[in-house]
C-alpha cells in the first residue's frame, strides 16, 4: 500500500517538475505573459469541468444509456449488501451517501466518477445483481468506493491539467517571433516530448490508483473475491449453467466469481472453475505474464492487466495471511511456453503493423512520389490480409480461446461460437452496435461493423440488436487478444435469420483509394 501511495505522489511529482522546468526555461528567454494566460485559462476550464461535469455524466447517462438513479431507502431494500457496505465506508470517512444508479443491461460492470467524495456517483448494471453473489457485488462496489476514498477524481483531474499545460507551452512557444525565437521553439519541442511523456505518465498514474482501489476493496471483502472478480468477469470465464455440457462441466468445478470494475465488457452466470480447479485459470492469465503483446498494450491502458493485478492481490493475501488459489507463475512452468515462437510471432505481426510505413518510405525515398500512395496501399492490404487470415473457422469455446498464450491483437483466428447474445457491448449504451456474446464456458465481446458504415451500425443498435437477445445462435467471426479480447463478427446466425457483419469491407476502401489515386497521379504527370 505505501509502495503505491509513493509511485501516485511521485508520479504527479514528476509532472510537476517537468511543467514547472519548462516554465522556468521560459521566464529565461522571455517577458511575454500570453503563456501565462495560457495556462491559466487551462486551470480555470479544468476546474469548472471539474465541478461540472458530475452533473452533465449523470444527464448523459440517463439520456444515452438510461441510467435510473435510487434512493438510498430504496437501496437498502432492495439490495441491503451494497447498502451496507455504502453505509460503514461512507460512515468511516465521514462523506455523504454516494448518489446510485443502475442501467437496465446484463453485461455487469460498475463505475464511479464525481468531483469528490462530496459528490460521488456510484453506477452499477442490473447484471451486477442478476449474476453475482452478494458478496461478489460487495467487492464490486468496495473497488468503486476506494476510488471515492482515495480522492482519484481530484489527482487525475491535477495530473491532466499538468499534462494540457504543457501541451499549452508547446501551442505557444513553438509561434513565437522575434530574436529570441530560436530560443523558445526549441523549448516549445522540448514542452512536447514531455507531454507525449506526460501522457504514458498519466496512464501509469491511473494503473496505479487502480492497484490501491483494488487493495482498499481487498482490505473490505478480501483479495481471493476481488480475484474471482476479475477471471470472471475481465476474462470472461464463465458458464451458462443450463444445458446438460454445462451440467458436465460445472460437475467437476464450484461457484465461482464476481466483477471487474472498471472495464469490464463481460457478464457470467457461474466461474468456469473454482479452488479445485484454479490451475485452468492461472493458464488464463499466462498471456498477460508473457506476452509481448500485452505488454504493449498495457502501456496505452489505463488499467493494469488482469493478471498482473491478480498478482498484486496474491501479494496481498500473503501480507494478510489469507488464503489465495492462483499460482500464474506455476501456470507459467506447466504450460512450457515457446518463448523463440512467442516473439517470432511478435516480431512478424509488429513489422507487418509498419508495414504500409516502410513501402510507402521507401518508394518515396528510392522511386516516385507517385508511387507512394500506391505503396502504402499495397502496405495496407497486406497487412488486412494478415489480421483476417482466409481458413475455415473452427468450432471452439471461450475458454480454449483464452488459454491460448499465443493469442495475438494483430492477427486473428478464424472461430465459430455457439450460444447467444446477452447485451450490448458497452451496457446500456442505445446506440451501440457490438455485443456480448455467451457460449457454455465464458463470455466476449462482439465487433459488429455494419456494410452502410456508422450509419448502418446505428440502425443496427436501435432497431436490430434487442431481437437477438437471449436468442440461440452461432456466431463466426476472427479471435483478437489484447488488454482484452473480442471477437471481429463475420456471421451470426439463428434459426430465423443471418446477420452479417463486413469488418473487411470498410477497410478496402483506404487502400484501394490509395492505389487508384496513385495511378492518377501517375498518368498526370506522365
Amino acid at each position: 500500500m505505501g509502495r503505491l501511495i509513493f509511485s501516485s505522489l511521485f508520479t504527479l511529482a514528476v509532472l510537476m517538475s517537468l511543467v514547472f522546468g519548462v516554465v522556468m526555461a521560459v521566464m529565461l528567454f522571455t517577458d511575454t505573459i500570453n503563456i501565462w494566460l495560457a495556462i491559466g485559462l487551462t486551470i480555470i476550464f479544468n476546474v469548472i469541468a471539474w465541478l461540472v461535469g458530475p452533473f452533465f455524466t449523470d444527464w448523459l447517462n440517463r439520456v444515452f444509456y438510461k441510467t435510473k438513479f435510487i434512493s438510498p431507502e430504496d437501496l437498502a431494500k432492495e439490495h441491503p449488501e451494497i447498502s451496507e457496505i455504502i453505509q460503514k465506508v461512507s460512515s468511516e470517512y465521514n462523506f455523504h451517501f454516494p448518489k446510485f444508479g443502475v442501467i437496465a443491461d446484463k453485461n455487469p460492470t460498475a463505475f464511479t466518477y464525481g468531483s469528490g467524495r462530496f459528490n460521488a456517483r456510484i453506477v452499477v448494471t442490473e447484471g451486477l445483481f442478476h449474476f453475482l453473489s452478494a458478496k461478489e457485488a460487495q467487492a464490486v462496489v468496495a473497488h468503486e468506493l476506494g476510488h471515492i476514498v482515495n480522492r482519484d477524481f481530484i489527482v487525475m483531474m491535477v495530473a491532466s491539467t499538468l499534462v494540457q499545460i504543457l501541451f499549452e507551452l508547446y501551442a505557444v512557444l513553438i509561434r513565437a517571433q522575434g530574436k529570441r525565437s530560436g530560443n523558445l521553439k526549441i523549448i516549445a519541442l522540448v514542452s512536447y516530448g514531455l507531454y507525449v511523456f506526460g501522457i504514458y505518465l498519466l496512464l501509469f498514474l491511473s494503473r496505479t490508483r487502480e492497484y490501491l482501489a483494488d487493495a482498499f476493496s481487498a482490505r473490505y471483502t478480501s483479495p481471493q473475491t476481488l480475484s474471482d472478480a476479475l477471471i470472471k468477469v475481465a476474462y470472461g470465464i464463465v458458464a451458462a449453467g443450463d444445458d446438460d455440457s454445462s451440467k458436465r462441466l460445472l460437475a467437476s468445478t464450484r461457484h465461482l466469481g464476481i466483477v471487474d470494475v472498471v472495464n469490464a465488457k463481460y457478464y457470467g452466470v457461474t466461474s468456469y472453475v473454482a479452488q479445485n480447479d484454479s490451475k485452468v485459470l492461472a493458464e488464463v492469465m499466462v498471456f498477460d505474464r508473457v506476452s509481448p503483446w500485452a505488454k504493449i498494450a498495457e502501456l496505452n491502458s489505463t488499467h493494469p492487466l488482469t493478471g498482473k493485478r491478480i498478482g498484486h492481490l496474491g501479494d496481498l493475501a500473503k501480507e494478510m495471511g489469507k488464503k489465495f488459489s492462483f499460482d500464474i507463475d506455476g501456470a507459467v512452468e506447466r504450460m512450457k511456453i515457446d518463448r523463440s515462437r512467442l516473439y517470432a510471432d511478435f516480431a512478424l505481426g509488429f513489422l507487418v503493423s509498419l508495414l504500409p510505413w516502410i513501402l510507402g518510405l521507401g518508394v518515396f525515398l528510392f522511386v516516385s512520389i507517385p508511387g507512394t500512395l500506391a505503396a502504402f496501399g499495397i502496405g495496407m492490404l497486406l497487412q488486412l490480409a494478415y489480421r483476417y487470415p482466409f481458413g475455415t473457422p473452427q468450432p471452439t469455446t471461450v475458454l480454449e480461446e483464452m488459454r491460448n498464450p499465443y493469442a495475438s491483437p494483430a492477427r486473428g483466428k478464424p472461430v465459430e461460437l455457439s450460444g447467444k447474445v446477452i447485451g450490448r457491448g458497452v451496457p446500456g449504451y442505445i446506440f451501440g452496435e457490438d455485443m456480448m456474446y455467451q457460449d457454455k464456458t465464458g463470455l466476449i465481446f462482439l465487433n459488429y461493423t455494419s456494410a452502410l458504415g456508422f450509419l448502418g451500425n446505428w440502425f443496427f443498435a436501435l432497431k436490430k440488436l434487442k431481437t437477438l437477445f437471449e436468442v440461440p445462435s452461432t456466431v463466426k467471426g476472427w479471435f483478437f487478444r489484447g488488454i482484452g479480447s473480442m471477437i471481429m463478427l463475420r456471421t451470426l446466425t439463428t434459426e430465423k435469420e443471418k446477420i452479417r457483419s463486413y469488418p473487411i469491407l470498410w477497410s478496402l476502401l483506404i487502400p484501394l483509394i490509395l492505389v487508384a489515386l496513385s495511378v492518377l497521379l501517375a498518368l498526370f504527370l506522365a
